[in-house]
């Protein structure tokens, strides 16, 4: 990590959690609730200044924002400020659907910012779409008869909107277990296609590239067996082409594969100067590739409603990942991650793309996290436990329910062993962080 790096963490989920807070806050405004203070940040007031009766206050830690309600917590106040119990601008005193509105607008307003992310992202880099783009030859869809074109419906029974369905769907399925495709011809017709795993021995550079992007095959990672255990490609190179042949033209794949650990020559750009590397490819006993390559797309349309789907399959991901938990198929340990693992996320991003200069690669990095993060703030806050907003929200709708409020006594009950449980959750979460740092 870096202090370039961490400031930059900082104050992106700084972002996040002030977009959350405005949303309760210009709902309040909105639906004239009474507001005392505005806070950007936390901690000491660094300065404030008042318009319109609302005090907007600039704090000293770069982390998140507040809004304070008249009313709402009267008791917690540090501002000199008499309340007249009567007033039905006080919290409590707006009716139930107004406070309802007023608690759901902070998840929505980071729900809303990651569909808005989701359109600067998608527009800028393009999306892939469940259309299927062509097979490689040596591939399981191949064989099975997948075509460029063909829309891909469910994977093992389930529903594929986005890329993000397919991968969590994929991540599931065990390596011996049967791909079982639902696609959809382009003349409308339905087929099912069952794709059995198997290995085949192959010759190949022993990378990881890109596929889709502005960035499309650049080298994602390099395996200590490439060139027969000496690499000399580089993380970050940019293949340009093998034996003259381009990197984009699928006759380059089968170079590689006839190669038969000869030397091949690929040309690549590395930090903007293009090489010519002598490269012998590298025998290995690999499963056989699916070949499922989705098709990238950059229509306005298949923006837009990707950028409506992506956080809701973010939310399935959350939920599916939280079921497992509780049945023992994931460890609590190495599933969530605190502030302090989010701040480091967002810091390894600007320091790993320093190295490189890869602006584009960098930008791409912490629009797609910033969209997974403001997802996850948003459906956390949902959730019916005290004191997040969801809490609020089941207690507004058992009170509307019953035409009546719950006892005082009940429901401060119920938030304090709420606050204990959220706080030690969040001791744990935040010395697992530091754990895996250290």
């Amino acid at each position: 990590m870096t202090i370039l790096g961490v400031f930059v963490g900082l104050i992106i989920i700084g972002l996040m959690m002030l977009v959350h807070e405005a949303g309760h806050f210009l709902a309040g405004k909105l639906l004239n609730f009474k507001i005392i203070e505005f806070s950007i940040f936390m901690g000491p007031r660094l300065f404030s200044t008042e318009k319109d009766g609302i005090k907007y206050s600039f704090k000293l830690l770069p982390i998140g924002a507040s809004v304070q309600f008249a009313g709402e917590y009267p008791e917690s106040s540090d501002i000199d400020q008499t309340i007249d119990a009567d007033d039905p601008g006080l919290f409590f005193n707006r009716p139930r659907w107004a406070r309802a509105i007023v608690v759901a607008m902070g998840p929505i307003a980071n729900f809303f910012t990651a569909f808005l992310a989701s359109i600067i992202l998608f527009t800028a880099f393009g999306v892939a779409i469940p259309i299927a783009d062509q097979p490689p030859g040596n591939s399981l869809a191949y064989e099975q008869g997948l075509e460029a074109g063909d829309k891909i419906l469910r994977l093992n029974g389930n529903r594929i909107r986005t890329s993000a369905d397919y991968s969590m769907v994929r991540t599931l399925i065990e390596p011996d277990q049967d791909l079982i495709l639902e696609i959809q011809k382009p003349s409308g017709e339905i087929k099912e296609l069952i794709l059995k795993p198997g290995n085949r021995e192959n010759y190949r550079l022993g990378i990881v590239q890109s596929i889709t992007g502005d960035q499309k095959n650049m080298v994602l990672s390099v395996d200590p067996e490439s060139n027969q255990g000496n690499p000399v490609l580089h993380e970050g190179d940019i293949l340009l082409a093998v034996n003259d042949i381009p990197f984009s033209d699928p006759q380059s794949a089968f170079e590689i594969a006839q190669s038969s650990g000869e030397q091949v020559k690929v040309r690549v750009i590395r930090t903007g100067q293009e090489l010519e590397l002598d490269v012998k490819t590298t025998l290995y006993n690999d499963p056989i590739p699916d070949g499922i390559f989705f098709t990238e797309s950059r229509a306005a349309g298949d923006i837009v409603y990707q950028a409506l789907q992506y956080p809701w399959s973010i939310v399935k991901s959350t939920v599916k990942g939280i079921s497992m938990i509780f049945g023992g198929q994931m460890k609590f340990s190495e599933s969530v991650t605190g502030p302090v693992g989010l701040v480091k996320m967002f810091s390894d991003v600007v320091s790993e793309n320093a190295k490189t200069a890869n602006l584009a690669l960098a930008i791409y990095q912490l629009l797609f996290y910033f969209i997974l993060i403001s997802v996850a703030i948003g459906f956390t806050n949902l959730l019916p436990i005290p004191p997040l907003d969801g809490h609020h929200l089941l207690i507004l709708a058992i009170e509307g329910i019953r035409r009546k409020d719950l006892p005082d006594r009940f429901k401060h009950v119920i938030a304090a062993v709420g606050m204990i449980l959220i706080l030690t959750l969040a001791a744990i979460v935040i010395y697992l962080d530091i754990r895996r740092i250290f």
